[in-house]
């Protein structure tokens, strides 16, 4: 014979799980439905990018960025505009191998207003250690809307 008592605790924690199942669900919707044109657009520049890097192309990566005096890109120091960004990528990166294969996850963008997005998410890059070594970390990408399509306007790494 089965307690009671044993039998409400066993449908409490029943019941609990089939709760909480729902509410992770219910918080977490697939961004493939949920995305914007815009941020479609945006995760579709990133893919671009990491592709041209993994092809060991720096000058069609540094590309998605935007070519004004005032673009940033934050490495070990702020470094502005688009010649001395491709240069200062240049020094740490001077070819494929050094450059690796650049991995992204957890990416997340987000609309600021009708011209400007937020891109932020972990990177993994992986080369051998000859080339430098494994390195891992955040980014945060700050695009706006050209007539060249989406440009990153502040990038920095961590």
């Amino acid at each position: 014979m089965r307690s009671p008592g044993l039998v409400l605790a066993a449908l409490f924690v029943l019941a609990s799980c089939t709760l909480a199942s729902r509410t992770l669900t219910a918080q977490q919707p697939d961004q493939l439905y949920t995305a914007s044109h815009e941020q479609l657009e945006v995760t579709k520049v990133l893919l671009a990018q990491a592709a041209a890097w993994n092809k060991g192309d720096l000058a069609a990566y540094v590309n998605f960025y935007k070519g004004a005096p005032d673009t940033i890109a934050v490495l070990s120091t702020p470094i502005r505009g688009l010649q001395s960004i491709y240069n200062a990528y240049l020094v740490n990166f001077p070819n494929a191998a050094a450059m690796g294969t650049l991995d992204e996850s957890e990416v997340s963008v987000r609309e600021l207003g009708e011209n400007f997005a937020l891109a932020t998410g972990k990177y993994q890059l992986n080369r051998n250690k000859k080339a430098g070594g494994d390195a891992m970390g955040t980014f945060t990408d700050i695009f706006e809307k050209t007539d060249k399509g989406w440009r990153i306007i502040y990038s920095s790494t961590t």
